[in-house]
């Protein structure tokens, strides 16, 4: 039983203990009184003392550790070998000297204290060195951070800035240390004010846990199982100048629409490594600096249509009715010949041939789809784009080739969506429900953006509904297996049928979708945010920059529409009509915030 005024240890601090019952009340200098059991103390001195008294300071560590070093002693011996006595004060002094911990040591489970061996205490002297050192390095770190300065080898504590910035850590002790607050905008303003970073830092890939490079896996060999021959048939794999994975191509064999599409599926086996990978990623990550593809590399080199001088391909036939509708579709696994050509190449010869007869048909399937509900939305387009570190912004050019292409594309999905409804299939559809009611909008690039304020989410799943948006009754993505999940998908279930195996079931379809929707939802916010980034890199540049939005949107700010630079934003304005022209200045950028501030001139 420990007696009262009994000097004790626990937690750390020594405190005088009174017995109450079955507990004891411990007083601890600075701290209030707690109660605990007798066996969470350590019993110093049995007193009984009035107060915790002060430790000794006289006693000599240095020459009793050298006369016990590698023995364990009782901590009654070990007063007698410091201090030639075993008091309160003694006793107290052994105990922090045991708790400091480089010449004695408190024996877990035992009440002895054990004399580290030479070898023990140089590696702790040598590590409390190089912490006090590390400690004092931080603190010059500070006091250079704090002045906006940095000198070589500063990056050993910039990384845990920048790593908070980058969203790749939640938490990071030094931003207290600097007077930053925990938010990832308020510490990447800080390092472009101290210049540690520059415009061309875009984080926000990062931030949205975006891989940063290409998957590094294996492909299977091919499966040409089946595949015929197309090469005699013309095919254009038609595309902007600056698409570099092509993955389909229109063809019209005089009778029928062809649709070829890239075929990794005859490669990348449902669950597989790269599969499994694919579905993680969703989809491939277009940067205005970057991409960053969903496949390996190597799908690209082996599938992308028109990079060799023949490619393999999943190509659907599709007949149609002569008021536009899908009569039949056949898809078969083919050999194709594809020549690229770009939306300006192929408007040079779009009237004659082969694409004359698709530019008729695509007219006519979009009076079709139009009449059924197909909402257009035309609101003009830029791109943004870095060259050689230098952000660029360009018009994207409105070309017929372009309209006969997104005609061709939704044809394609709609046919392979009703190949796999004939049969009964579970497939990977594609459906939005009708928007809004449109009657009362207002005219001019207003109402566009009206209009797609209105617009439903699309969804994706594995039953068969209306694409009231497109105005087709089955819908599913299937042109772009190399670069979106769902259309790999649909080609797996495809080749299934098409290899007579056991295709995958409706709820593996719906865990497979929602696998990709989570992380294709953070491939679009990390594109939209590094667009919108590159965009402020380059009115950053030009201070003052002058030009021309449209107000789109009422009220005051206004909604602006500044059609040059793609970008949507809020000026202070009053008593302006929707689709009036403006003048503009810009006032200011907030790269970090990811804001640009404009006034009307006019």
């Amino acid at each position: 039983m420990i007696p009262n005024g009994a000097l004790v240890f626990y937690k750390g601090k020594p405190a005088l203990a009174r017995n109450i019952g079955d507990r004891l009340e411990l007083t601890i200098p600075g701290a209030p009184a707690v109660k605990v059991r007798p066996k969470d103390v350590e019993l110093l001195h049995p007193g009984p003392l009035a107060k915790v008294p002060d430790p000794r300071p006289d006693g000599d560590f240095e020459t009793a550790w050298e006369m016990s070093a590698g023995e364990t002693l009782d901590l009654e011996a070990l007063c007698e070998l410091v201090f030639g006595r075993a008091g309160p004060e003694e006793a107290l002094a052994c105990r922090m000297e045991a708790l400091d911990g480089l010449r004695f040591r408190a024996e877990e489970g035992s009440p002895g204290f054990r004399a580290v061996s030479r070898e023990e205490r140089e590696k702790e002297t040598a590590r409390r060195a190089r912490k006090e050192s590390e400690s004092a390095d931080r603190e010059a770190f500070l006091v250079r951070a704090r002045a906006g300065r940095f000198e070589p080898g500063d990056e050993r504590f910039l990384g845990e800035v920048e790593a908070f910035a980058l969203g790749a850590s939640q938490r990071a002790r030094i931003l207290g240390d600097l007077g930053l607050p925990e938010k990832p905008e308020a510490v990447h303003a800080w390092l472009l004010k101290t210049a540690r970073w520059t415009d061309a830092v875009n984080p926000w890939p990062t931030r949205f846990g975006a891989a940063a490079k290409a998957p590094d896996l294996g492909l299977g060999p091919e499966d040409d199982k089946g595949r015929i021959d197309l090469t005699g048939m013309e095919a254009w794999a038609i595309d902007n100048a600056w698409s570099r994975d092509p993955d389909d191509a229109i063809s019209f064999d005089g009778r029928d629409v062809w649709v070829h599409v890239a075929d990794p599926a005859s490669a990348i086996l449902p669950g597989s490594p790269a599969d499994r990978e694919a579905a993680d990623r969703a989809a491939t990550l277009y940067l205005p600096e970057s991409s960053v593809p969903m496949l390996p590399d190597s799908a690209l080199d082996r599938f992308g249509l028109g990079l060799s001088g023949v490619s393999r391909a999943l190509s659907v036939r599709i007949s149609l009715e002569p008021e536009g509708s899908v009569r039949e579709a056949e898809i078969l696994p083919s050999f194709v010949k594809v020549a690229r050509l770009s939306y300006g190449q192929a408007d040079t010869v779009l009237g004659s041939g082969p694409l004359a007869e698709l530019d008729r048909i695509a007219k006519v399937r979009n009076d079709a789809r139009s009449a059924a509900g197909a909402v257009d939305i035309a609101i003009p387009e830029v791109r943004v784009w870095v060259d050689s570190g230098e952000p660029r912004i360009d018009p994207i050019p409105e070309y017929r080739s372009s309209a006969v292409v997104r005609e061709m594309m939704v044809l394609a999905g709609e046919a392979a969506a009703r190949w796999a409804f004939d049969r009964s299939l579970p497939f990977p559809y594609y459906s939005q429900e009708a928007p809004q009611d449109a009657a009362s909008l207002p005219s001019g690039l207003a109402g566009e953006f009206a209009k797609r304020r209105l617009m439903k989410a699309g969804m994706a799943g594995p039953q068969p509904r209306a694409h009231r948006g497109l105005g087709v009754p089955f819908y599913a993505q299937f042109t772009s297996p190399l670069r979106r999940y769902s259309d790999l998908l649909a080609h797996h279930q495809v080749r299934a049928v098409l290899a007579g195996r056991k295709p995958m079931a409706e709820d593996e379809i719906s865990a497979l979708l929602g696998r990709a929707a989570a992380a294709a939802a953070l491939i679009r916010q990390a594109e939209r945010a590094s667009q919108l980034h590159w965009t402020l890199a380059w009115l950053g540049r030009r201070p003052g920059w002058i030009g021309e939005g449209v107000v789109v949107g009422a009220g005051n700010p206004a909604t602006v529409y500044i059609p040059c630079l793609g970008l949507e934003t809020r000026v202070p304005l009053t008593g302006t009509e929707l689709n009036k022209v403006i003048s503009l200045r810009l006032t200011g950028v907030d790269l970090a915030r990811q804001e640009a501030r404009f006034e009307a001139t006019g």
